[in-house]
């Protein structure tokens, strides 16, 4: 790292949360000399320039990088011993049954000098036996020791390793050492193989080999304890080797181990994917009840449909039955006998083809043939209230191409006429038509398709026609309606946010995997039209696409991570070739030392950090202020 000033210009600093930040400042601090060699003043004058709370404030600042273990359940406390390299845990794997070979080899030998006593035997051990040069190696050749010990066989002391080891006791002791070596090095020699060509191979460089080790793994770290997200090893750190082991443990492939064993992990791995997800959906489930959505489910589309219909419904009746008062009044007045000329509309009519008329759009001749009932002696007037009844018959078509235009022409002709009443009233009328019926979404909602009694939008498609579908101006139209309409209308509004969290808790989880591109694909794309902001705020929506990314966090893996062809394994299977040897014993002994090695990765893998910390404050998605995004 350069220093702590390359950290402000850092997207990943400067676009954190203050706790993150804090954890990143102090991760990073003991680093620079700058910071380290100062005094306490200009210490807390380099804090303040970060953005950072004085330490002694008494603050809350979040967890410091302390608090963030680099491996899983790992003590940050200096312990003196250098973490072992990944190199060096595949060489120790593959020296494991060199080393395990060439001691049982040497086994005879080390038990005759026994006769000599235990020094003497220990300083023979010295010379000939075979000493491990790395830690795996080491700590594998224990575990087979502590295994080969539990067949309370008589003991040979393995050298300076102290190696309980003595797999030739019984039927070996009626055996020569030379007839026991050519069998060992039958063994020994492809591994002696495989060890020389990783020797000589060059290693990839490993991915993310430490946890919390960049401001990105801390950053991680800080959504998945957020939302309480469980995690593997591989998935916080980002670590293709850790996930191709996570991913062969989960489907059983995992090499040089007892077929009940790898179906047992593979159950303790699969029962870790099923905690996860429950842990995911549990954050979508928590942010529906925060809407105050009732219903919200994604089998629930034709309710939350029903709701939304029966809000607008009655906020259109009110408005209608409101006209229709004050229309009465007028009518009550005998204000609506006023004669008012039709010509305009006639004129109209007249300009359309007789097949226009007759077959293309109906509604043209009826109204024709209504001004003229309306009008027997042909005075050119006819009556305001025949005039508004002409209004509702054109209201009722749907889908008329000339409807719109002959409904102006009638605003027109009453302009001025009747009284203060009729006035009035068509005022209502002129404003349930802005409302309602002059709004493509609100209209066809309401309506029913031409000719028939269905509705244009079933039940179940209201939600994706009204959420989903278009851009966010045609869905104001709709949800501004519903969040003025009363405590009806706005419970129906919040069946539509809460029904658009469970759409992406259906994204995600709908089929047998998790799928993450189909979540972020709907939640992209409400983004992209500002749905998001409009619906929970920006609060709500910068939750929501934090909880995007932490499931990305655990769901995509590195690519390559998911290996059928079990790769990855290749270099372990060297303990296999021990299994084939047929010396009583050599087979459990790398089968416990290969099983104890693996349940103790699995045991890492699946160990979670922080399990103590607590919860962190999550924004509710229901503080909306009343009438505004």
């Amino acid at each position: 790292m350069a220093g702590l000033a390359s950290l402000l210009s850092d997207p990943n600093y400067t676009g954190a949360n203050a706790a993150t930040k804090q954890a990143i400042f102090d991760k990073f601090a003991p680093q620079d000399p700058n910071f380290v060699n100062a005094n306490p003043e200009t210490q807390l004058a380099i804090r303040s320039k970060f953005g950072l709370t004085p330490i002694d404030s008494g603050v809350p600042v979040g967890r410091g990088a302390s608090q963030i273990p680099t491996e899983l359940g790992a003590n940050l406390t200096p312990t003196g011993l250098e973490p072992v390299s990944m190199r060096d845990r595949i060489m120790g794997v593959i020296e494991t049954p060199l080393a395990l070979g060439a001691n049982i080899a040497t086994g005879i030998p080390l038990f005759l000098a026994g006769v000599g006593g235990l020094d003497f035997q220990r300083k023979v051990a010295n010379e000939i036996q075979y000493q491990p040069r790395t830690q795996t190696a080491r700590d594998a050749l224990e575990a087979v020791a502590s295994g080969i010990n539990a067949l309370k066989l008589p003991p040979i002391i393995g050298g300076g390793l102290g190696l309980g080891v003595n797999a030739l006791a019984g039927p070996a002791l009626r055996q020569t050492t030379a007839a026991v070596r050519p069998v060992v090095s039958q063994a020994v020699a492809p591994v002696q193989n495989v060890l020389a060509n990783v020797m000589t191979r060059k290693q990839p460089d490993m991915v993310g080999m430490g946890a919390a080790s960049t401001a990105e793994d801390l950053m991680r770290q800080q959504r998945l304890e957020q939302f309480g997200i469980r995690a593997t090893a591989g998935e916080r750190e980002r670590n293709l080797q850790k996930q191709q082991f996570e991913s062969e443990v989960q489907r059983g492939v995992i090499t040089g181990i007892p077929e009940e064993t790898k179906t047992a992990l593979s159950e303790q791995m699969r029962r870790f994917e099923a905690g996860k997800k429950q842990d995911i959906v549990r954050n979508f489930e928590r942010m529906t009840a925060e809407t105050n959505a009732q219903i919200a489910d994604p089998t629930m589309a034709r309710e939350v449909g029903r709701i939304v219909d029966k809000a607008l419904n009655n906020e259109y009746t009110k408005e209608f039955d409101r006209y229709k008062s004050l229309y009465n009044k007028a009518d009550t007045a005998g204000e609506t006998l006023q004669q008012v000329p039709y010509q305009s509309l006639l004129d109209y009519i007249n300009t359309k083809t007789p097949t226009a008329r007759g077959k293309l759009d109906p509604i043209l001749d009826s109204v024709a043939e209504s001004l003229t009932m309306n009008d027997p002696n042909k005075t050119g007037t006819i009556t305001v209230r025949a005039l508004e009844d002409i209004y509702q018959q054109i209201g009722k078509v749907k889908g008329s191409p000339s409807a719109p235009e002959m409904k102006q022409i009638i605003t027109q002709i009453g302009e001025g006429a009747g009284g203060e009443f009729y006035q009035a009233a068509r005022a209502a009328r002129e404003q349930l038509a802005k409302k309602f019926e002059n709004v493509k979404r609100v209209d066809k909602l309401l309506g029913t398709k031409a000719g028939y009694a269905d509705r244009q939008v079933a039940f179940d498609d209201v939600f994706k026609y009204v959420v989903l579908d278009g851009p966010i101006e045609e869905m104001r139209t709709v949800t501004d309606l519903l969040k003025k309409a009363g405590p009806e209308g706005r419970q129906a509004y919040a069946e539509l946010k809460g029904q658009t969290i469970q759409q992406m808790k259906e994204m995600l989880t709908g089929g047998d995997q998790m799928s993450f591109k189909n979540l972020n694909t709907l939640i992209t794309t409400l983004d992209k039209e500002d749905k998001l902001v409009y619906m929970y705020g920006k609060a709500g929506r910068d939750q929501i696409i934090e909880l995007r990314n932490a499931i990305k966090d655990v769901v995509v893996k590195e690519p390559g991570a998911v290996n059928y062809s079990n790769t990855s394994g290749a270099v372990l299977r060297g303990l296999e070739a021990l299994q084939k040897l047929r010396i009583p014993g050599a087979k459990s002994a790398a089968e416990m030392a290969r099983t104890s090695q693996v349940k103790k990765q699995v045991e890492e893998s699946l160990k979670q950090p922080n399990q103590l910390a607590p919860p962190q404050n999550r924004i509710q998605l229901n503080n909306m202020a009343p009438g505004r995004p």
